[in-house]
């Protein structure tokens, strides 16, 4: 009788030890597991974004454009020379005299929308120079100008458009063909640079 007993005890306490034996390499397996898909799932999207990253490269090779009209609307460093020449030519193409060219960095600069002041760096800034410009002309070339400076690629706001029609007694004094004789334009635009 007592075999009878001791065996299934016995057995029993093999059970248990198996038991107590595999169930922590079973549960280290599981962690393993979801470990592993959680990496694989890193993995995928790591590769679909190098994927990305290589199509948007390969759109670039075929349109190599597209870099050069970003950095010309928005260059990493402001060149006074560059933009004064470019208001030059918008303003002579639409038959209007440049007649004075004022500047002033805005001194601050405007924080990306997205970002928080505590975590971006000065690098994140994107700095405002600001130009009074003053025109003669007739109205027409200056809507003209007005137009092709919004379809320029440069990053342009134009902020304030101040006019003055042409004197009465210019205009009856007779001296209606020379360069005087338009309306005077002052227009205020702000420019963005990095």
């Amino acid at each position: 009788m007592k075999k009878a007993i001791f065996l299934p005890i016995l057995l029993f306490l093999i059970f248990i030890a198996i038991l107590y034996g595999l169930i922590p390499p079973l549960s280290r397996a599981r962690l393993l597991a979801s470990e592993l898909k959680k990496q694989t799932i890193a993995l995928q999207e790591t590769k679909d974004y190098f994927t990305n990253l290589q199509a948007a490269a390969e759109q670039f090779d075929q349109n190599p454009g597209i870099l050069a009209n970003v950095a010309e609307a928005l260059p990493v460093e402001f060149f006074l020379p560059s933009l004064m020449g470019f208001f030059q030519t918008i303003s002579a193409e639409n038959g209007l005299l440049l007649r004075d060219f004022n500047y002033s960095e805005t001194g601050g600069a405007i924080m990306p929308e997205n970002s928080a002041p505590t975590t971006t760096t000065n690098n994140s800034f994107i700095k405002t120079t600001a130009f009074n410009l003053t025109l003669n002309g007739s109205m027409a070339s200056f809507q003209n100008f007005l137009k092709n400076l919004e379809a320029s690629s440069r990053l342009l706001d134009v902020g304030q458009i101040n006019f003055q029609a042409p004197s009465s007694e210019k205009v009856s004094a007779g001296k209606g063909d020379n360069e005087n004789s338009g309306s005077d334009f002052v227009i205020s635009v702000k420019t963005y640079s990095y």
